[in-house]
């Protein structure tokens, strides 16, 4: 019998099908080939799939769903999901180097494979140069909790744990867990400052960035409490998120 891959890397393909091949080519250019690819799509017409076609033969399922919910979407690349860690991408989402999952797996087994791992990740926006951003336990200590979970592999069975992602969120449901884990006694999480994906930065309309900004708040809410909650909305840039949010209003009523 086989043994099981270190990691399932599940793609969600809900939009921006012509930066799937962005994603896949940076997967199968990887030196550590534990891992398996389920792609999850909701494509319209095989027309959008077109940039997938190259990798057929390197993704173990390519599954239909007519759903849009990002987290529904998610949970069902689990049902498929056999690796011993998940992460999750979208399309335009990448690997920064062809040595990624080889680090994950020498970190992973050094550390006698943890719950999450969290990674730093690139921060892109319209106004500034990307940002890289790391964590620690006392950034978390300091309410500043990652929502970007590109930049997170987690464990499958602390995934089985929490009986997947939680549908009451439709777009932060990641945020939601890492929340979850986070709030265990008995949590094995490790750190690495390293920037190990990146992503394409995507032009997202003003519902979208206001609906995930209010799952954010009552997530922080449901887990922490009122204090926790007001504390981390205090010590976030405001004034830099207004900014970035009143672009794009701007660009969405002046660009042709």
């Amino acid at each position: 019998m086989d043994e099981k891959p270190l990691v399932s890397i599940i793609v969600i393909l809900k939009d921006f099908f012509h930066l799937a091949n962005l994603t896949l080519d940076s997967i199968v250019k990887q030196t550590e080939n534990s891992y398996e690819i389920i792609v999850i799509e909701t494509a319209l017409s095989r027309r959008e799939l077109i940039m997938i076609k190259p990798y057929q033969d390197k993704i173990k399922i390519i599954e239909h769903s007519d759903e849009k919910n990002l987290t529904a979407l998610m949970n069902k690349g689990l049902l498929f999901a056999e690796g011993k860690y998940v992460h999750f991408l979208s399309s335009g989402d990448t690997y920064v180097s062809k040595y990624v999952i080889s680090y994950l797996k020498n970190l992973i087994e050094s550390k006698n494979f943890p719950d999450l791992i969290c990674c730093a990740f690139l921060r892109r926006d319209e106004l500034t140069a990307p940002e890289s951003i790391s964590f620690s336990f006392e950034y978390f200590k300091r309410g500043k909790i990652p929502m970007h979970i590109q930049s997170s592999w987690f464990s499958k069975s602390i995934l089985d744990k929490f009986n997947g992602l939680d549908m009451k969120y439709s777009l932060q449901s990641g945020f939601d867990l890492i929340c979850k884990i986070f709030l265990l006694k008995d949590k094995k999480v490790i750190f690495s400052n390293r920037v190990l994906t990146d992503w394409q930065f995507k032009k997202r309309s003003e519902k979208i960035f206001l609906k995930r900004s209010l799952e954010n708040i009552t997530i922080m809410y449901k887990n922490f409490g009122f204090v926790k909650t007001v504390f981390w909305w205090m010590i976030h840039d405001h004034f830099r998120m207004f900014k970035v949010f009143m672009l794009s209003v701007k660009k969405s009523f002046w660009n042709p």
